[in-house]
């Protein structure tokens, strides 16, 4: 921490008022305006007037045009008066009709807050394609353009042409969303005319979906499909023109056009002038096979889809659908309502699993968004929720798909996180969030990292590593884990950051490192680790302070008190304790309770509040000796000091201080924690010494009524708090609660625990508890969610359809009534129904697992050499294989010819029992180090009849697709072993949640698989995974899954939970039926399909927490001021000028201070950032502030003494002069 400064009796906060262009009040924010923040960010200059330029360049920024309907009458006033000059009174009453727009757009509140950094790196990607195609003539055949449009309108457009946004083409397979949605939303049983699966067969591919002796087209995208939506629409016996009418109404609707799109009996689509012969030959085998409405006239049919696919648009206009599609129907410009909800979230699932012809698997792999390709070369792409991409470059590739539009989109999904499972927790630094600021992301990690460390609390350690963390990560004082894990005595978070290759002597602020910070403070066991690891330190032992174990901030929401204390904001801290927040325990990393905070900041009513009614304790000391009395005696508060006085009256005695932290043990370990936790034995002895401890202080409190320190007197129930971590969802074997477990039944389920005892058992899971007490886990009221699964679960359990799997002989000895449900979320949440715990075989859920280990050890390109990521539209052991290149591989890993392809890859140096060995522990650790099982009976009954797979392996030989030298009947018994895997829901379901944290165990976080392996593996089983019905499965349900000839269903639901079910009951497809139906009706209650959280078509309920979530607006009160405190405290820190002015604009405060009393202007002086102290001094930042070791932004500039010192000091004298 800081060197102590002599103290000065300087006002925390001085009010004063600071004169310059524009008279405003900065100090009190609730009384500025937001338009005129608005006018004093534009007015970079400070002189009190702005122009029609800075307002254009602005709008250039932001990606909105001029001719946007929204500014476009404030653009054409702007520009008739260009030399337009505005005060603050002439800028609000110009802008008054769109003050709305400009405040989002100036704000950063748009869906893209930095457009135009996000703009420049898109026009390098399409650079980038275009010198790969070698595209520099500007003629017809390299026209290649490309435009964009988020679902706030900001637009870009940019081509080889010199007007990429003029060039018009037909429509041609672009219409068939339109039709589709069009005839959607006429036909409530579209679904019994058109089927939603990938045919693997090309857009006129004269085949058909046979389903229940009922032929359909196989989706809306093909032309089979799009006929019969042209069909349905005519349906009503209305005359062709006028359904053509009405479609060309949708399109001028969709892509923003006052005029019907040119359509000219002259200009024909290629459906027509080229595949005019098939199109009337997949008409008539429709008709034939009775897939049309009755009556329906065949011509009339062909004549309303070859005029549509010849509706001429831009690429400019596409976007601007796609962006619809993107906005969940709501037009991105206008604001209209112009598609059904429901429409759109249909079409989006089948361009998502259709969209790209025979490309589309592979298309779902690797870019992962909806999207939709024409033959006239133009591609429309949906980033749900963002934007809308289109592009247009006739060549096509063997799939009919634009060459330059499929290699620009791929590059697309290379540098940013659009792929529709990019959500996984981790950090990515090589692709980008546009939606998010990086830096904020990384500060919000590191944020909970030091908390985790100062709070003692391993596991969540473990946890946040394991999802990205950088363990070296900073906050702006230069403060790591480590120094906070040493000053703090937290021995096994040392032990494991030191394990785990944190820097040993990183230097804060004040020139402190991790060992000197121990030495300070007393902790001569961290000290001695330290040494061990290499760490060599000279100085010797200083007086410390033993502070209580108390609470400290483990929650964001939990700093929110410092700073209420620091404000006087006495009405939020009323609100906290209505709510139950714990003021007495609460400490920051310096042991400060927010009485220190109030008590130095002179707020008499703040200190009232929080001794007489939250009870925090007076005479508790913080890290440097300070009491809350001695805090006002030194800032000079008088009335405080004589109110603590008071109160204090007769103070108790300091109790006998006892060591919390065990001493480092003598024997050396190479485990991360071991001998760093304390034995069981030990603990006992402990948690006997600490309860007498407590008694003896009951003692002394009883005997001294003055004392207010009443929570160290509270005691806990053991059954009550399993019982509270069970309703929470956190089972008793959980491995995270190991500790508190084991050693509370060790006192006894009827016992209490002193509040000691408490913090002693919990500290290595302090956070997980906290969040379950506060009801912050991803699903908070689980008790409600669990009722609803309950409800799922027994109607499913009524589903006596389907029959069981008899091709494996040992399978037909399953009892067919045998239904149970397990689920685990992502925080460790479990629950579960049924047959639970009955030992199943995985089966086809074993792919899955296999895949992902061939990635992990070959990587994606080795792996999918071998294989493809198509669904094949066939029987999961289909005699076929994907034509490729010139050669002949397995369609996709989740089928058998893929799955067994996957275990001729597995550990090839390895002979076949040490291979099934590491498979089994792989599976293990996946579900959180429990043992999984293996059926000998099954896999030899698999062996038994493997015919067919024998035959699939011969087929691949032949393909000579197999890696070479491979052993093809160790291959097979290989497969045939994992698929005799056994497991139960219980454990399956934590299978499946680590699936869903990205490949990290919720129970152990220990990280098992890459977030780049998971995220191929779901993007196949949300395209592939439930066999011949993946497309349908994809459209109603929505989440990755895969399934088992055993009954098994696994799901994943990402960031959120895993789900197993399982019930040998089958349909004629080899899914569960009561899987599917549980899966259907979850999300018909629940918002977790895919696209439900960019579609909210039945407004249905999320059960996840969403706390962390922070307005978009702007700051209108304190507590969202406050939540700007950390970003103006960076973006000081890193001297970013335009980020300050962003902030202010958002209503943060110029003189906002942490619990330490460090403002932006204190950071700035220290880091020697003139242009951001000149901006804070302007916009009436305090040059006086004082921090809490006595510290002003002088002193701080003299202190560290920048490059540029002088010039610091010159610039806060000089305020300090002017405003004297």
């Amino acid at each position: 921490m800081a060197q102590e400064v002599p103290p000065r009796k300087l006002s925390m906060s001085p009010q004063r008022r600071i004169e310059r262009g524009l008279r405003l009040d900065t100090l009190d924010l609730e009384a500025a305006p937001l338009g005129q923040r608005v006018f004093e960010y534009l007015d970079k200059d400070h002189n009190g007037t702005i122009s029609a330029a800075d307002i254009f360049a602005e709008f250039d920024q932001c990606g909105l045009r001029h001719d946007d309907p929204r500014i476009a009458p404030l653009c054409s006033h702007l520009e008739a008066h260009p030399d337009l000059v505005m005060d603050f009174e002439t800028f609000q009453s110009t802008t008054k009709d769109c003050a709305e727009t400009i405040e989002k757009c100036f704000g950063g509140q748009l869906c893209i807050p930095k457009f135009n950094a996000f703009r420049s790196d898109v026009e390098g990607l399409f650079d980038e394609t275009c010198a790969k195609s070698g595209l520099t003539a500007r003629t017809a055949k390299a026209t290649f353009a490309v435009s964009l449009c988020t679902v706030d309108g900001q637009r870009h457009v940019m081509g080889t042409s010199p007007q990429p946004g003029a060039i018009e083409f037909c429509l041609e397979e672009c219409c068939k969303p339109i039709l589709y949605s069009m005839a959607m939303e006429t036909h409530t049983d579209i679904d019994e005319y058109i089927s939603h699966e990938p045919s693997g067969l090309g857009a006129h591919a004269m085949a058909l979906q046979t389903k229940k002796e009922k032929k359909r087209p196989h989706n809306p995208l093909m032309n089979t499909g799009a006929l019969v939506s042209c069909a349905l629409l005519l349906d009503d016996n209305s005359a062709v023109d006028t359904k053509f009418n009405g479609f060309l109404g949708r399109v001028n609707t969709l892509f923003s056009r006052d005029s019907t799109p040119s359509s000219s009996p002259s200009v024909s689509s290629m459906e027509e002038a080229t595949y005019a012969s098939i199109n009337k030959s997949i008409a008539y085998m429709l008709d034939a096979a009775h897939c049309f409405p009755p009556k329906t006239n065949i011509d009339d049919v062909l004549g309303l889809f070859f005029r549509s696919c010849a509706a001429r648009c831009t690429v400019d206009e596409l976007s601007v659908f796609a962006a619809t599609l993107a906005n969940g129907g709501v037009h991105p410009i206008s604001g209209d309502r112009v598609m059904q909800p429901q429409t759109v979230h249909h079409c989006l699932s089948v361009m998502y699993s259709c969209g790209l012809g025979t490309y589309s698997g592979e298309w779902a792999f690797h870019v992962g968004m909806p999207a939709l390709s024409s033959l006239g070369g133009a591609m429309i792409v949906v980033v749900p929720g963002v934007m809308g991409f289109s592009s247009y470059s006739p060549p096509l590739d063997a799939s009919q798909n634009s060459i330059n539009g499929v290699s620009f989109f791929k590059a697309i999904a290379n540098k940013f996180t659009f792929h529709n499972f990019d959500s996984l927790p981790m950090i990515n630094l090589a692709r980008k969030d546009p939606r998010r600021n990086s830096r904020l992301v990384q500060e919000e990690i590191t944020t909970k990292l030091l908390i985790a460390a100062a709070e003692g609390d391993v596991c969540e350690i473990r946890r946040l590593r394991s999802r990205g963390a950088n363990l070296n990560g900073t906050d702006y004082d230069s403060r790591t884990a480590l120094h906070l894990a040493a000053s703090e005595g937290k021995i096994s978070v040392v032990n494991y950051l030191v394990k785990h290759g944190a820097s040993l002597g990183p230097v804060d602020r004040w020139g402190g490192t991790p060992m000197s910070d121990a030495i300070t403070f007393g902790h001569l066991h961290v000290a001695q680790l330290l040494t061990k690891a290499g760490v060599t330190s000279s100085k010797a032992p200083v007086p410390f302070a033993r502070h209580s174990s108390a609470t400290r901030p483990m929650l964001l929401r939990d700093m929110t008190c410092f700073y209420a204390a620091a404000n006087g904001d006495v009405d939020h801290l009323k609100s906290l304790l209505s709510e139950g927040f714990a003021f007495a325990s609460l400490r920051d990393y310096d042991a400060r309770t927010p009485l220190h905070v109030a008590a130095a900041e002179g707020r008499l009513d703040v200190v009232q509040f929080l001794v007489e009614r939250a009870h925090v304790p007076i005479d508790v000391k913080d890290r440097s000796q300070r009491t809350p009395l001695s805090e006002a005696r030194r800032s000079g508060h008088a009335p405080i000091v004589d109110f603590l006085r008071k109160a204090l009256k007769a103070p108790m005695a300091a109790p006998h201080a006892f060591p919390s932290t065990p001493r480092t043990p003598a024997h050396d370990s190479d485990d991360e924690l071991e001998g760093y936790e304390m034995s069981s034995h030990s603990a006992t002895q402990f948690l006997l010494r600490a309860e007498s401890r407590e008694a003896n202080k009951a003692a002394i409190v009883g005997a001294n009524e003055a004392s207010s320190d009443e929570s160290h007197l509270a005691k806990v129930d053991v059954r009550t708090l399993l019982r509270t971590l069970r309703e929470s969802g956190l089972l008793e074997n959980d491995p995270r609660l190991r500790k508190l477990v084991d050693n509370v039944k060790l006192l006894g389920l009827d016992a209490t625990l002193s509040y000691e005892q408490y913090r002693y058992l919990t500290e290595s899971g302090a956070i997980l508890l906290e969040k379950a007490m506060a009801h912050a886990l991803v699903i908070p009221n689980f008790g409600e969610f669990c009722d609803e699964m309950i409800d799922i679960f027994e109607r499913a359990k009524l589903n006596r359809d389907g029959h069981i799997a008899t091709y494996i002989p040992q399978l037909a000895n399953v009892d067919p009534e045998k239904f149970g449900m397990a689920l685990c979320t992502v925080d460790g949440q479990r629950f579960s129904l049924g047959d639970a715990t009955d030992t199943f075989c995985v089966q086809s859920c074993s792919k899955t697992i296999s895949y992902c280990l061939a990635v992990e050890e070959l990587g994606p390109e080795k792996v999918h050499f071998h294989m493809g990521c198509e669904p094949s539209g066939l029987r999961f052991n289909d005699l076929s294989l994907l034509e490729r290149n010139g050669f002949r591989i397995p369609h996709n890993p989740m089928i058998n010819s893929g799955a067994i392809m996957s275990s001729s890859l597995i550990r090839r140096d390895l002979p076949l029992h040490q291979r099934f060995e590491y498979v089994m522990s792989i599976w293990s650790a996946l579900c959180g180090d429990v043992n999984v099982g293996f059926d000998n009976s099954v896999c030899l009954s698999e062996r038994s009849s493997a015919d067919r797979n024998c035959c699939l392996g011969y087929m691949m030989r032949e393909a000579e697709c197999l890696p070479d030298d491979t052993d093809l009947m160790e291959t097979l018994e290989f497969y045939f072993e994992q698929c005799s895997l056994t497991a139960n829901c219980a454990a399956f379901s934590v299978l499946a949640a680590s699936l869903a944290t990205g490949g990290v165990c919720p129970l152990t976080n220990h990280r098992i698989f890459k977030a780049e392996t998971v995220r191929n593996c779901l993007s196949l089983m949300f395209s592939c995974g439930m066999y011949d019905a993946s497309g349908t499965w994809s459209y109603r349900v929505g989440i990755p899954a895969k399934s088992g000839v055993s009954g098994v269903l696994l799901l994943v639901i990402p960031n959120v939970m895993g789900v197993a079910l399982w019930s040998p009951r089958l349909d004629e497809i080899g899914n569960s039926v009561r899987g599917i139906q549980f899966s259907e009706e979850l999300v018909q209650r629940f918002a977790f399909h895919n696209f439900d959280a960019f579609v909210e078509h039945s407004k249905l309920p999320s059960p996840v927490f969403r706390g962390g979530a922070t307005s978009s607006g702007v700051a209108h009160d304190a507590k969202q001021r406050r939540k700007l405190l950390y970003p103006s405290l960076y973006a000081a820190y890193e001297g970013n000028v335009e980020e300050i002015r962003r902030l202010k604009l958002l209503g943060a405060d110029v003189n906002a201070a942490d619990y330490d009393g460090r403002t932006a202007m204190h950071i700035a002086a220290s880091m020697g950032h003139v242009a951001v102290l000149k901006e804070l001094v302007y916009q009436g930042g305090n040059v006086h502030a004082v921090d809490r070791w006595g510290g002003t932004p002088l002193s701080d500039a003299t202190r560290y003494a920048p490059s540029n010192a002088d010039a610091v000091v010159h610039v806060l004298q000089q305020a300090m002069r002017a405003h004297a």
